[in-house]
Order: C-alpha cells, then sequence, then structure tokens
C-alpha cells in the first residue's frame, strides 16, 4: 500500500510494514512473529507503539495472539485477501473493501463470560458507569411522577403515538441553546434510553457489511450492538487527553478506507474522560463533511462535565448541514432507571422516526412529562450542580486510591468528568499484564470493575481496566481498592 505525503502515525507505519513481510515472504498461518520488544528495538520505536501495531493487525485478523506464546500469521480463510498497491486504496470501496470490512470475529468464550458478568450484584460496584442512587433525585422524582399520573391519567391510560412528549422535546432543544448548540425540536425523537438512539442512527445511516469507525478504546455495548447489526468496526485511537485521533482518521480516509459513519463520545468519553477542545471538534466535523460521512454522536456523559461551562457537542460545530446524528438521555444524569434517551436526526430525521416506529413504535409518556418539568422549573439545573460536586469529589478519591494502592507504575487517566476512571496497569517482566484473571479474582472476593479487554478487539486493552467513580467515598470502598492493588501486583502477564 502506498502512503501519502502527509504524515501516517507510527503503528500503522510499523503495521504496514509486517503486513508486507507478511505478503511477500508467504508466511505459513502459524508462522511466529518477532516479540514486541524486538519489534521496538529493530524500528526505533516505543514498546507501547510496537504493541499497537500488533493490536491493529489482530483486530483486522491478520495475525492472532495465543496465551503466553506471542503474535502469529492467521489463517488466509480469516485474514481475507489483500488489495494490491496504491490502485487497490484508490478502489477500497470495490474489491479491496474486503480487507477493511472484514466481519468482526467471535468473541471468545472468557470475553463472553465477562460480558455476561459485568454488571451482576457484587459486594463492592466498581463496574457500571451510573452514580450511586443516593445522588440522584428519587424521592423527589418519585412524587412528581404520582402527581402527574393523577392529575393527568392520559399520560398512562391514553395510546402512545409520536417522537415523543412535545414539552420535552421543546425543553431538550431549550437546554441545548445554553450551550450553542440548535436543535430543532421536529427533528428530535425521544427513545427507550441513549442505546435505542444509537441504534437508530446507525441503521440510519448504514447497512449490514458496511465498515463503521469508533473510538479506541470505546464503550463495550456500542461494540456488542455493531456485532448484532453485523456491521465491521475500525478502531480510531484516541487518547485521554485529546479523544478521537482526527489525523488518523484522515490518513485512513486518504489511504481509501471505506468508512460508512463514525460513532464518537465526545464529551466526557467513556471510557477516557476526555473532552476534545473545540478546535478538533470543528476539525472532525469538517473532515467527514468533505467525505460525505455522517457522524453519530453520543453525548450522554456532556452534562457531567466538570467545567463551569458546558462543553459544546460536536454537533454544535456542524452548521446546519445535518450530518451529525446527536444522541443524549437522562439515564446516566437523573436518574438511571429512567431509561429515557432522545436523537437529533439531522439530515436522517425521517429514517429515523421510520426506524423508531417500527422498532418501539413509541416511548411511555409519563417519564417524559415528569423531566419535562424539572427542565423548565430549574429544578434539574439544581440537581446536577449537586451531582457534579459529589462526582469531582469522588473522582479525586478514587484516583488518588489507585495510585496508592496500585503497583508501581500505574497510569490513571485524570477525567474531565463524566462517571469513570481508565486505568493501565505497567508492564510485568516486560510484558503487559491481563486483567482478565484480575477480574475473576476480584469478583470471586465480590469486588467488581470492567475488564479492559471488552473495550476493543482481542487482546487490545488488555492491561487495563475501567472503574466506577460514581459511589461516595468510603473506608470501606477504600479498602476494596486497596484490595484490588494487592491483587494487581500479582496479576500475571498478558496473555497476548
Amino acid at each position: 500500500m502506498d502512503f501519502p505525503d502527509q504524515p501516517v502515525p507510527l503503528y500503522l507505519q510499523l503495521a504496514e510494514r509486517l503486513l508486507d513481510a507478511i505478503d511477500q515472504a508467504a508466511m505459513e498461518e502459524g508462522t511466529r512473529l518477532p516479540s514486541v520488544r524486538t519489534l521496538a528495538a529493530q524500528h526505533a520505536m516505543s514498546v507501547s507503539t510496537a504493541l499497537q501495531a500488533l493490536r491493529w493487525l489482530e483486530t483486522r485478523g491478520h495475525i492472532e495472539a495465543r496465551p503466553r506464546s506471542g503474535y502469529f500469521v492467521a489463517k488466509r480463510s480469516k485474514r481475507g485477501k489483500r488489495a494490491n498497491g496504491a490502485a487497490g486504496t484508490a478502489g477500497a470501496r470495490g474489491a479491496g473493501a474486503s480487507r477493511w470490512a472484514r466481519p468482526m470475529p467471535e468473541l471468545d468464550a472468557q470475553a463472553r463470560d465477562h460480558l455476561a458478568i459485568a454488571g451482576a450484584p457484587a459486594a463492592v460496584r466498581l463496574d457500571l458507569a451510573s452514580a450511586e442512587t443516593a445522588l440522584y433525585p428519587v424521592d423527589r422524582f418519585s412524587v412528581l411522577l404520582r402527581r402527574l399520573a393523577y392529575q393527568h391519567r392520559d399520560l398512562v391510560g391514553s395510546h402512545v403515538r409520536g417522537t415523543g412528549y412535545p414539552a420535552l422535546r421543546a425543553q431538550i432543544a431549550r437546554q441545548a441553546m445554553q450551550y450553542a448548540c440548535e436543535l430543532d425540536p421536529d427533528e428530535l425523537v425521544v427513545t427507550n434510553g441513549c442505546v435505542e438512539a444509537l441504534n437508530l442512527a446507525l441503521r440510519a445511516v448504514a447497512r449490514p457489511g458496511d465498515l463503521i469507525a469508533v473510538e479506541s478504546p470505546t464503550y463495550f455495548v456500542l461494540l456488542q450492538m455493531l456485532r448484532a447489526l453485523e456491521m465491521p468496526i475500525h478502531p480510531v485511537p484516541a487518547t485521554a487527553d485529546h479523544g478521537i485521533d482526527v489525523d488518523a482518521l484522515k490518513a485512513d480516509l486518504d489511504r481509501g478506507v471505506p468508512i460508512k459513519a463514525v460513532v464518537t463520545v465526545a464529551n466526557c468519553n467513556n471510557p477516557l474522560g476526555s473532552v476534545p477542545s473545540d478546535a478538533r471538534k470543528r476539525a472532525l466535523v469538517a473532515l467527514l463533511r468533505e467525505h460525505d460521512i455522517p457522524l453519530i454522536e453520543d453525548d450522554i456523559f456532556g452534562d457531567l462535565c466538570f467545567g463551569q461551562t458546558r462543553p459544546r457537542p460536536v454537533r454544535a460545530f456542524d452548521e446546519a448541514h445535518g450530518n451529525v446524528l446527536l444522541c443524549g438521555g437522562f439515564s446516566k444524569s437523573l436518574c438511571p432507571g429512567l431509561r429515557l434517551g432522545w436523537i437529533a436526526g439531522g439530515r436522517y430525521t425521517e429514517r429515523v422516526k421510520a426506524l423508531k416506529y417500527t422498532t418501539s413504535m413509541a416511548t411511555a409518556e409519563l417519564q417524559q412529562a415528569a423531566v419535562a418539568e424539572l427542565l423548565a422549573t430549574g429544578g434539574y439545573a439544581l440537581h446536577l450542580r449537586r451531582l457534579k460536586a459529589a462526582l469531582r469529589n469522588q473522582h479525586k478519591a478514587l484516583r488518588e486510591a489507585v495510585l496508592r494502592h496500585f503497583p508501581a507504575g500505574t497510569e490513571v487517566t485524570e477525567p474531565a468528568g463524566g462517571l469513570v476512571l481508565w486505568a493501565k496497569l505497567p508492564a510485568f517482566d516486560g510484558q503487559p499484564r491481563s486483567t482478565r484473571t484480575l477480574f475473576e479474582r476480584a469478583r470471586a472476593e465480590g469486588i467488581s470493575f470492567a475488564p479492559g479487554h471488552l473495550f476493543g478487539e482481542g487482546a487490545a486493552f488488555d492491561d487495563c481496566l475501567r472503574l466506577n467513580a460514581g459511589n461516595r467515598w468510603t473506608s470501606e470502598l477504600d479498602a476494596a481498592v486497596r484490595r484490588l492493588g494487592e491483587l494487581a501486583m500479582r496479576a500475571e502477564r498478558s496473555a497476548h
């Protein structure tokens, strides 16, 4: 493959060299590749960059990892055919597309087990991205629901139709004006949680087999949603400082990667907690507009950013082009049990409305009416101030505890808001540690967290874990983090 003159990330350059070497040498299935350290030394780059290149090749099925052994050339049938040279990349949407749009690999048994366990009851809940019940206005909201049900029985007794309770759609649009994002109430569709909003958005802009670019790491539910929709993923690196790497995405597009849509959690990214600058958001919008690629934005954590001013969603920089489908909701910021979301469909609004009707027809209106009243009376804004103050303190306490109790060299993000921390364990004997065994050992002792491998494919992020900062800090929680750190000290090196 020929790269353009513009800079290409080092890990992609190494990945391409390795792929060339595999093809030119006609390496057989099972041929062992050089170790991570050997590659880093040979190509004068860091171990982490070399590992990123191997993981990039693994997620695309060109190589595979074997427990405690290293990386090996995958089966030809799994790798598929490779496009040759510039002609292959230029025609990626044709004959060369199979290299990129390969079917997503099946989950390994351990990943399936961990997904099934994640979210199950445990003595110490560090797994879910949610605040504890005491931090939400549950009592007030319950009283409001009862009053509305008594005063407006049609909210419960009448058949529900349409795209959402008009007063709620109007309030969502009004709220958006406060952070300079113009939404038309008529383009808003109220959904059963933000997950349904994302599902509708993906189905509105893509079909099975279409390649969807996602941040890497990314929310594991999104990965499973794409798997269910049979839409292969194209991971784009993301950092805790800047979010999605727009330059890497541009390089992929210039090389002919047939990306059909991009999904981002720009504000308080899950799991990194990043918030890109306005300039980066604007650059992302411009890049995708140039290539006529829709952007699906999950802004579920936007209201939980710690700054004095709420960051603008990427949609705010779309400037009436309608290329960004904005998804939001209230389950993280108001009450987890609400399962109340929404989507602003832009130029895809009519498709979204049709899909909503044939998917769940409508969303119950009683809760919508209650949220609309909280938004209109200022109750929501008052609650947010209290919630964000509590979360800021809890983030600080959890982060300090991880740095105090975990192995020396553990890296921990400093999120700009949201509900989670992302931690990376230091290497063991020159190899990444695995949080898979750590997850199982901790669960056996009643401590739950989200293992990093769920946020990518294969061995990607095997040495990472996501921790929930939504719990008020207590001595019991500190003891649980200390115990988790003790278990991490003994964590085996990565099986990959």
